[in-house]
């Protein structure tokens, strides 16, 4: 039996509340961004990137990640407490206090815009799995990622959604998908754009149930940098559903 995607269904699921890890202590890396993210190591004995601001409020960064973690495009985004205690005296981290989202930190993996400057002698574009760029490539377009940002795994090859901070829109309405065609230096634009990998990607979509569109989001915080109003959250559900069954169709425009 489907769950019905109305409010009475979306309340009576944020009265479950939310887990949060908690962080322990700075892993001593940030990213060149306006986010100005920074690596913690949590309770949960994981490193993670850890944010406190983003262009659509942290909500949209946390579902994004969860819906990527369930569809396996990118890792998993978390709800951590960052206390005074875990980040330097100096103030340099202070905008990371509180309640802030989390996205779980990848081994060998580098952001594609920093390939030039992390690894140039080390990088072979031909080692890029077709299969997982066309997943990434299916998955940022149902959510409309605006800044398309991915890691690439030097060691496997394989393409990673991350950084969902400007997705939805606009999910006041469902508007007409546009192929999110993310670009890799050196990397062939229609890689990726072969029937089977189209039809994988297309199919792991479309096997994401209402259920788990609901449960990626609940179960919020609230406050002015999450912007995790209940009648968005909702918004944001019945956008991804009508979705969903459409990318299919704009995957077969990719070549």
């Amino acid at each position: 039996m489907r769950v019905p995607i109305d409010l009475v269904t979306l309340t009576r699921m944020d009265a479950k509340g939310y887990t949060e890890l908690v962080a322990l202590n700075d892993d001593g890396r940030q990213a060149a961004t306006q986010s100005r993210a920074h690596t913690f190591v949590c309770d949960d004995g994981k490193v993670y990137w850890l944010k406190g601001r983003a262009q659509r409020g942290l909500v949209a960064d946390l579902i994004g990640g969860r819906l990527a973690a369930r569809v396996k495009a990118g890792p998993v985004s978390r709800i951590v407490r960052v206390p005074s205690e875990a980040v330097p005296p100096d103030g340099s981290q202070d905008h990371l206090l509180g309640l802030v989202v989390g996205s779980e930190d990848e081994k060998a993996a580098v952001n594609s815009r920093e390939l030039d400057r992390v690894a140039p002698a080390t990088f072979d574009p031909r080692l890029i799995d077709p299969a997982s760029r066309a997943l990434v490539v299916a998955f940022q377009t149902w959510i409309g990622v605006g800044d398309t940002q991915v890691l690439v795994n030097l060691k496997t090859g394989y393409i990673r959604s991350i950084d969902h901070g400007e997705c939805f829109m606009n999910p006041a309405r469902t508007a007409n998908l546009m192929l999110n065609r993310l670009s890799i230096k050196g990397v062939p634009d229609g890689l990726g754009s072969d029937p089977a990998s189209r039809d994988a990607a297309a199919g792991t979509i479309e096997a994401v149930s209402d259920q788990d569109i609901l449960e990626a989001v609940s179960g919020v915080p609230d406050g002015a940098s999450w912007d995790s109003a209940c009648d968005r959250r909702l918004a944001i559900a019945t956008w991804l559903v009508g979705r969903r069954g459409k990318i299919r169709e704009v995957l077969e425009t990719w070549a």
